[in-house]
């Protein structure tokens, strides 16, 4: 039997014929694997007469020159498990009687005999399972016998892969409310807490409301699922509120589509709370201490009259204006000072002239004013009555050797500093406060006190 190779054979690259994905080396395909299908026999007429058949009878006959194509070129895994897809194998430039077959599909010994020039059949992975073929280009070689000729004519198609589905990741969504029950005001204001689980990870979350047995929501919010698909949040009632009444939540998982349960809660009507009764506020009161008082002793630091407020509000500004009756040598005080955390504040007024006591006879008023509150009192600087008699000035006052006597309240800590020169204040309730003297000559310098 002669033998006519037109081309070199083409080594065959396949793996996975077997089941397991990986082969350590590349096997030839078998019949094992694959089959045929389709088998078409052309009849064109090529068959030659009984005269042209016995005249090249006393001859030598032709060695075969056949073609083969095949189509497509390319195959998925899954479309050669088909049957009826599958990888067509086209043998062209046959005479009747040439036999056809290969080393991939055909048992030993099976083939198929032309009837004119040529054949066709189909190729396809009869196991039916796409991964017993791995993805890679699969030669096989076609052999065409005519007599004791035959011609082995090398073809290739090659596998490929098949497209990996994204597979949707299981989801089961559920959602739970931490309250049942919210008044209406506490839904708008603060929102209703809700968790779930079962949703697609790091995936948006549309949290969805409607009336119970309505199946219309009428407002929804978003939450974001973390990377374990759960979500906590909150979510607030619409824009105009919701009447009292019975609804539910349910959540929809955005990735799948998926809903979840349905979680039922009770809006409730605002209660109306009575408005509590208030205490009235204590009104300010002052107290004036002592109300009588010796020139000798107004004279001294620690003794002086205390000017005392309470039940100011705390922190608020308390005014003292305290002004002479009728003795025109003493200017009026007037003070400001802050209320302490009770609402108390007080002050100390004494005369710091204490070489000339009588320039501070005579009556004083007091006013003290602290918010809406304003306060009135008045005390008394009189003759010792244990004095020892006039220093020969029968108005009572002390004088120079200008005649002038008289004493100040200082209006304030600066203004005292300025007007007598080292006077001591004295601090009482934290706040210091003193009362000096002035001449009656205008001009003469307040440094001369």
């Amino acid at each position: 039997m002669k033998k006519l190779a037109l081309a070199p054979a083409v080594a065959l690259a396949i793996t996975g014929l077997a089941a397991s994905p990986v082969m350590a080396a590349p096997t030839a395909p078998t019949a094992e694997t694959f089959g045929q299908t389709n088998i078409q026999v052309s009849q064109n007429g090529s068959q030659p007469d009984e005269t042209e058949a016995a005249a090249e009878g006393a001859g030598e006959q032709a060695a075969p020159e056949a073609t083969v194509s095949v189509s497509p070129k390319s195959i998925s895994q899954t479309d050669l498990a088909d049957k009826d897809k599958g990888v067509s194998v086209t043998v062209s430039g046959l005479e009747a009687g040439d036999t056809v077959t290969d080393d991939a599909s055909f048992k030993k010994g099976d083939s198929i005999t032309a009837e004119g020039d040529a054949v066709e059949y189909t190729i396809y992975n009869k196991t039916g399972d796409p991964a017993a073929i791995d993805p890679t280009v699969l030669d096989f070689t076609v052999i065409v016998t005519r007599g004791e000729d035959t011609q082995e004519i090398p073809a290739e198609f090659e596998v490929t892969a098949d497209e990996e589905e994204t597979e949707a990741p299981s989801v089961d969504p559920k959602v739970s409310l931490d309250d049942k029950k919210i008044s209406a005001s506490d839904f708008e204001k603060d929102g209703l807490k809700v968790t779930g689980e079962g949703f697609t990870p790091d995936s948006t979350v549309n949290m969805y409301s409607d009336a119970a047995g309505n199946q219309s929501p009428f407002f929804h919010n978003e939450l974001q699922a973390d990377e374990d698909g759960k979500i906590s949040g909150t979510v607030k009632a619409p824009e105009d509120g919701l009447e009292a009444g019975d609804y539910t939540l349910f959540a929809v998982d955005v990735e799948t589509d998926e809903v979840s349960n349905s979680a039922q809660f009770t809006v409730t009507e605002d209660e109306t709370e009575e408005p509590k009764p208030t205490t009235p506020a204590a009104e300010a009161t002052l107290t004036v201490s002592p109300e009588t008082i010796d020139a000798t002793d107004f004279v001294v630091e620690n003794k002086g009259v205390t000017l005392a407020v309470e039940n100011c509000e705390p922190g608020s500004d308390v005014r003292y204006l305290v002004t002479p009756k009728g003795n025109s040598n003493v200017t009026a005080y007037d003070n400001t000072v802050k209320a302490d955390d009770e609402g108390k504040a007080s002050v100390n007024v004494y005369g710091t002239s204490a070489n000339d006591p009588s320039a501070y006879l005579g009556d004083y008023d007091v006013s003290v004013t602290c918010g809406d509150d304003e306060m009135t009192g008045a005390f008394t600087v009189g003759e010792d009555a244990n004095a020892g008699g006039s220093d020969g000035n029968e108005d009572g006052n002390g004088g120079d050797e200008d005649g002038n006597a008289g004493g100040d309240l200082p209006r304030t800590g600066t203004e005292l500093t300025g007007l007598v020169g080292g006077a001591a204040l004295l601090l009482v309730g934290g706040v210091a406060v003193t009362m000096t003297m002035r001449r009656k000559k205008a001009a003469q310098d307040p440094s001369q006190i």
